[in-house]
């Protein structure tokens, strides 16, 4: 119960509007705008805690899937609640502001490929960590449908079903950031694509979109 509690204090120091269900410290709701509560519940903490987003109408949507911490939670090296708390705002403002956050190290390594690569096209999955993109995973044969020019994820494929895996990525190696219909095809695939161009080591080099085609701020984080 020691732990909770010293959970507790960190939360009420960091975001002193969150209210106790039924006075439970434990059991918290947090307003995140007009619209929503998150719910947080870690009565079983280090065991892993649950998060919810509710909407006016009362209806939940569970967070464990698609944050990061939450996904992969350890309890021989537990994340605290407020760092939870800290991941779920930052991917719910990455969502409102269209946009996305990509870490420059991993950017560094990902040019480095494709400059390796080039002229030879690069497709692949991306994965996201605690609201950041940072994880290139390369499509086996098995997940590859030469006549979609993309992967298509059957029985004998590599690719564990994550719902981390949120982005598609692209190199173009003709320098062209345009799309078409059969992009667009592919854009409706995951959350986000990025398409990195030739010669692939400029910001400018850069396009993010979400699943409807629409363009997302990109922005690089250290």
């Amino acid at each position: 119960m020691e732990i909770r509690n010293e959970e507790y204090q960190k939360v009420i120091e960091k975001f002193p509007e969150v209210i106790s269900l039924e006075g439970d410290n434990c059991h918290l709701l947090l307003k995140i705008n007009h619209n929503n509560l998150l719910e947080l519940d870690f009565r079983k903490y280090p065991r892993k805690m649950k998060a919810n987003l509710i909407n006016r109408k009362g209806h939940k949507f569970k967070l464990s899937r698609i944050v990061s911490s939450l996904r992969y939670w350890n309890q021989k090296s537990v994340v605290t609640v407020v760092e939870v708390i800290e991941e779920i705002l930052l991917l719910i403002d990455n969502l409102k502001l269209d946009q996305i956050m990509i870490k420059k190290e991993f950017l560094d390594g990902l040019i480095d490929i494709c400059q390796k690569k080039h002229p030879l096209k690069m497709r692949g999955i991306l994965g996201v960590k605690k609201g950041v993109v940072s994880e290139y995973i390369v499509p086996s044969r098995a997940c590859t449908d030469t006549s979609k020019d993309f992967e298509f994820l059957g029985t004998s494929c590599t690719i564990p079903l994550d719902f981390s895996y949120e982005g598609t990525f692209i190199s173009r190696p003709s320098g062209d950031l345009s799309t078409n219909e059969k992009l667009k095809e592919i854009f409706k695939k995951r959350r986000f694509t990025m398409l990195l161009a030739h010669p692939y080591n400029l910001s400018t080099n850069i396009k993010c979109f979400d699943a409807s085609g629409r363009i997302l701020k990109h922005i690089i984080i250290d």
